[in-house]
């Protein structure tokens, strides 16, 4: 191989080698002000997100504000039922059993509110029914001895605990059947103590 052949093939590596080094500082030079770009682009949007955190943490505050007040007039709101309901219930009460001391209630109505009580039972018991197989069915055996049983033989304590029922049914769902249930039921009862002669 000849001398010029290379001292040509030399010098083309050395202008390849320079080139590619200029390239590269060319290159890196871009490279640089793009990484800087990058890096106020990622500064920003760290404010952004700094800012979304303020943001967040304000709504946090607003949501627990708000999950408080919710909490207060869900209460707020229970008190008031309960409160209505006792309220209706001692009104009903008190009627019952002035009607029934006055002596009031004929063996017609009474029938009706047997009835009554029966079909409710029965209305339920075709659907979902709210109460147990086991309650309906007490509840309707309890109905049948009011109506086939003289006043001094009724179990008073199966009366006591149909009521029961009745109330706690109303209670848990807040239906107008179950209200109606129970106030049947009771004047029942207010019935059956003034045909003992205990009102």
């Amino acid at each position: 191989m000849s001398v010029e052949l290379l001292v040509g093939f030399a010098s083309t590596i050395a202008a390849i080698a320079a080139s590619a080094a200029t390239l590269g500082y060319w290159l890196g030079r871009k490279f640089e002000g793009i990484e800087k770009r990058f890096e106020e682009i990622n500064k920003r949007f760290e404010e952004v997100n700094k800012r979304f955190e303020k943001v967040d943490k304000r709504f946090e505050k607003y949501d627990e504000k708000f999950e408080r007040l919710e909490e207060r007039m869900a209460a707020e709101f229970r008190r008031t039922r309960r409160e209505f309901v006792e309220l209706v219930r001692a009104l009903h009460t008190h009627l019952i059993e002035f009607i029934a001391m006055k002596g009031l209630f004929t063996a017609e109505e009474r029938m009706y509110l047997l009835s009554e009580a029966e079909r409710i039972i029965a209305a339920y018991a075709a659907r979902a029914n709210p109460l147990s197989r086991e309650e309906a069915e007490f509840i309707l055996e309890v109905v049948r001895e009011l109506r086939e049983k003289p006043a001094k033989e009724v179990d008073l304590a199966k009366l006591d605990k149909a009521l029961e029922i009745a109330d706690k049914w109303f209670e848990r769902d807040g239906v107008y059947e179950a209200a109606k249930l129970w106030i049947n039921l009771y004047t029942l009862r207010a019935i059956l103590l003034k045909e003992r002669g205990e009102r």
